[in-house]
């Protein structure tokens, strides 16, 4: 069960008539409750908050759609997994069900206002989005639409994101600039799906990630930066470690957020050690520029900022510790000492079977960590789905529907 496609693989006959139907009218169907969520959250204003509240009967057409989507995007996942769905309309509904959500008005976070916010730092006032905030430029049409939590605080992103972010932030249109944001979030995610799907030529890797209604709402939908890092830390896994691009991207990965550095041992590990020095090369250079350029361009407040930035949020493992009565520190302690015995385990099986199992990693990390957001996803999904492992695709989808569940909708 380790793979998703050797078991459809070695099962000639599950695409049967009566099976691909069934696939066909759960793809259709997501679809059209995607795009139904889209209608319902019109009706809520605002929208950009969490969980999201249309008026009168609409709320609970937002609640069905997506319990309904969700249910849909599961059985799909089976199917699919099951040998049940072409890899064409795999990739036909995934695009379908990503795309629509730009349709929608800007949903569940008001990241891409901060995104909109800290780019105009850079693009038009010329300044150190490190050291310079949002609120020293008060007459800005971006800055009363940053979150108030954000407004006076330095950019908390690597420079990676700080560069892509101030293209669009040029405009001085709210509605241009989240669109902007939710246009790359989209593109960047379609990229991942396009890099998983040449590489793993998997109907179900494909579903898996691309039918996700979770990760539909919060890129189209919301715009969220981690999907340009998803695509470099995906691209460089793909890739491998026989060329100098797959050592490349890693740094340009991590430029973004610390997140990807979490993954190179693992990488290592499954090969044990054996690299090609290109990839060495491609590393060891790629980190170099990206230092350079960063610390050319923002000194070394970027460093300190991506280091040291301290948040958490009510759907981390560290907060439900803290529920429990263990003090904050307590809690992260605890929650590191969990994630270590964790990682120390998939070393050590990667270096005996040669397998990273990455997305375990991402799925203990987001259940360890005091900072969990639901947009998070992505990094398991991406990667059960990169690597068709079975195992980590179930933790990763119930990940999934506890993240949906627990922000998007008030029951």
């Amino acid at each position: 069960m380790s793979s998703l496609s050797a078991t459809a693989a070695a099962e000639p006959g599950l695409r049967a008539p009566g099976r691909a139907g069934a696939a066909v009218a759960v793809g259709t169907g997501l679809a059209g409750l995607t795009i139904l969520a889209v209608v319902a959250a019109r009706y809520a204003a605002p929208s950009e908050v969490s969980p999201v509240l249309p008026r009168d009967e609409w709320n609970g057409i937002w609640i069905a759609s997506l319990v309904g989507s969700f249910a849909l995007y599961g059985v799909g996942a089976f199917l699919a997994w099951s040998g049940a769905v072409r890899l064409r309309f795999a990739v036909l509904v995934a695009v379908i069900v990503q795309a629509v959500p730009l349709g929608a008005p800007l949903l569940l976070s008001k990241d891409a206002y901060l995104y909109w916010g800290e780019g105009r730092v850079v693009a038009v006032h010329h300044a150190n989005p490190y050291v310079a905030t949002p609120a020293q430029y008060p007459s800005d049409p971006s800055t009363s639409w940053v979150s108030e939590s954000w407004r006076s605080a330095p950019s908390p992103y690597g420079p990676a994101w700080a560069l892509a972010a101030a293209v669009p932030a040029a405009t001085s249109s709210r509605l241009v600039a989240e669109l902007a944001y939710r246009a790359i979030a989209l593109v960047a995610l379609l990229g991942c799906l396009l890099v998983i799907a040449r590489r793993t030529r998997s109907a179900a890797a494909v579903a898996f990630l691309g039918w996700s209604p979770l990760l539909a709402l919060h890129y189209a939908g919301g715009g969220h930066s981690d999907a340009l890092m998803m695509l470099a830390t995906v691209g460089a896994i793909a890739l491998g470690t026989s060329s100098a691009g797959g050592g490349a991207l890693w740094p340009v990965a991590s430029a973004f957020k610390p997140f990807p550095p979490v993954l190179v041992p693992l990488e290592l590990a499954r090969r044990r050690l054996a690299v090609e020095p290109r990839w060495w090369a491609g590393l060891i250079g790629s980190a170099i520029a990206v230092f350079a350029i960063a610390t050319g361009l923002f000194g070394t407040h970027w460093i300190h900022a991506v280091t040291t930035a301290k948040q958490s949020s009510p759907l981390g493992g560290v907060h439900w510790l803290t529920e429990a009565g263990l003090t904050h520190r307590e809690a992260v302690v605890a929650g590191a000492l969990v994630f270590i015995a964790v990682y120390l385990g998939l070393l050590r099986n990667a270096w005996r079977t040669g397998r990273g199992r990455f997305s375990f990693a991402a799925t203990a990390l987001c259940l360890t960590s005091s900072l969990l957001r639901p947009w998070y996803a992505l990094w398991p999904v991406a990667l059960a789905a990169l690597e068709e492992d079975a195992w980590a695709a179930v933790a990763a989808f119930a990940l999934s529907a506890y993240l949906l569940f627990g922000d998007a909708v008030h029951l």
